[in-house]
């Protein structure tokens, strides 16, 4: 397995009774690279994010982090790996602020304890103030520093989706997964989100994407996956993943 894969999905079949979610999947990701997962609505994307992420077990096949086999390991244990993710539907802890959110995306990376919080010591002084500094730096990136005292309730749409992959980050992730990070979001939220992956993958972040905004996918993916019914049709560069004819099929159908 090559060392610069910081992801790999081997053989992964999901099956749920009778139903065949995912049939031999494989892919794998690149150190730095933006990948993207497309398919018709049913096709198991989301399925394989939660095959990733622990929250199903693979009835068949291998998940790779790093190297590392973390198939079937329970979330909590996927996520202190370095694997983190968005949802389609916004997940956030809402009457809270947007710096509190981050926050609390931090505590898999704290190392203070309870007497720590108790008695305020110096350590738990010492991380208070790098996580401070880390949550402006994760505002930053993600043009919400204005809205850092802000309840993440009151904040319009397109900056939820924001403050969602804000809190991704603050786990400092490996690997980084979008599900429809730009569902919802009008044309200007959508090319600010483009700035902000590209940015992302400046700073060498690993991304995996599903994603129905075809220009988007387009416009900030390296490769594309796309699985139909479970199993995967196609995967190459944006360009000869257009115009596939498997994939134009499965998006539009065939003349009968």
């Amino acid at each position: 397995m090559s060392e610069n894969r910081t992801l790999v999905v081997e053989g992964v079949t999901q099956c749920f009774g009778g139903l065949t979610a995912l049939s031999d999947v494989n892919i794998s990701i690149r150190k730095g690279e933006v990948l993207g997962c497309i398919g018709p609505n049913g096709a198991g994307k989301t399925t394989l994010f939660n095959v990733i992420t622990g929250i199903y077990a693979p009835t068949q096949g291998k998940v790779f982090l790093d190297g590392e086999d973390i198939t079937g390991k329970k979330p909590h244990v996927i996520a202190d790996k370095g694997i983190s993710r968005t949802f389609q539907n916004i997940r956030l802890f809402k009457k809270l602020t947007t710096e509190d959110n981050i926050l609390i995306g931090m505590h898999t990376r704290t190392n203070t304890n309870l007497f720590d919080a108790i008695f305020h010591t110096g350590r738990k002084r010492r991380e208070d103030a790098r996580n401070q500094k880390r949550v402006s730096e994760i505002l930053e990136i993600l043009n919400l520093s204005e809205h850092r005292y802000d309840i993440a309730d009151s904040l319009p749409y397109g900056m939820q989706r924001k403050l969602e992959i804000a809190r991704a980050l603050a786990t400092e992730p490996k690997l980084l997964l979008l599900d429809e990070p730009a569902a919802g979001m009008n044309e200007q939220e959508t090319e600010e989100l483009v700035d902000i992956i590209r940015k992302l993958q400046q700073m060498q972040y690993t991304i995996l994407l599903i994603e129905h905004d075809m220009k988007f996918v387009m416009n900030v993916c390296d490769r594309i996956v796309v699985l139909d019914y479970g199993s995967q049709i196609a995967e190459g560069l944006p360009d000869e993943i257009k115009c596939n004819p498997r994939v134009i099929e499965a998006y539009l159908g065939k003349e009968v």
